[in-house]
């Protein structure tokens, strides 16, 4: 009995590592290649699996990048929410966001990719075909699991805010307001533009946005206690 229970056990482990160098190699691919370009068999032969083993994991391109985006939203509110429940200010909690974000940009070049996608692709990957249509074509339904973990990270960045707020760090403000405009300036200087010129250090950029973001929501007037 306790063979068999090893022997499952090396089964199951042996397939979670062929699973995890699988999701690894197709990143690289991804990350040199835009998502139409890259190629099944491309990732098979990074990963150094045939293409029939490669299927036994995944099913389609479309899963195995879904699954790598998955992975990085699980890993940043993972992240996040360490740095929320720090014994520090609310100041700083936002810098320390900033800062991971800025680190990320430069590991995970597989999401930016994804903003820099154009829209039918993005929908063609995102779009779940399970869940009921808007009347408009101009929405598509992202699949349930994303929605959890982008709400779960948009939550954190809004509890951090609060927490600002309460201590007096932060002037009075809409908290959801603040989270989205937070959530805009960072993703928008991450994605480079037309006007993009410059690069910046991960400290640099961490600084700049940091700055711009507390110029706009921290309490410069002086309040006596209990007012």
């Amino acid at each position: 009995m306790k063979k068999a229970n090893l022997k499952i056990k090396r089964t199951k482990l042996r397939k979670e590592q062929n699973r995890k160098s699988i999701l690894e190699a197709a990143e690289k691919i991804f990350s040199a290649k835009n998502y139409n370009l890259a190629r099944v068999d491309d990732i098979a032969e990074e990963a150094q699996f045939s293409k029939a083993t490669l299927y036994k994991y995944f099913p389609s391109k479309k899963e195995i990048f879904l699954q790598i985006i998955l992975s990085s939203f699980e890993e940043a509110e993972k992240k996040m929410m360490k740095i929320f429940e720090k014994k520090s200010k609310a100041e700083k909690k936002l810098r320390e966001l900033i800062y991971f974000v800025s680190l990320s940009s430069r590991k995970k070049k597989i999401i930016a990719r994804l903003f820099l996608m154009d829209k039918e692709t993005v929908k063609k990957i995102l779009s779940d075909p399970k869940e009921k249509k808007g009347v408009s074509n101009q929405h598509f339904h992202i699949p349930y699991k994303f929605k959890i973990k982008i709400r779960k990270i948009y939550d954190i960045v809004c509890e951090i805010i609060k927490e600002g707020i309460e201590s007096g760090e932060f002037r009075k403000m809409d908290v959801k307001d603040a989270a989205n405009i937070f959530g805009a300036m960072v993703r928008g200087f991450y994605i480079r533009g037309a006007f993009r010129n410059k690069e910046y250090g991960i400290n640099e950029s961490t600084d700049l946005l940091h700055s711009f973001f507390l110029s706009g929501i921290k309490r410069t007037e002086k309040v006596e206690k209990g007012a």
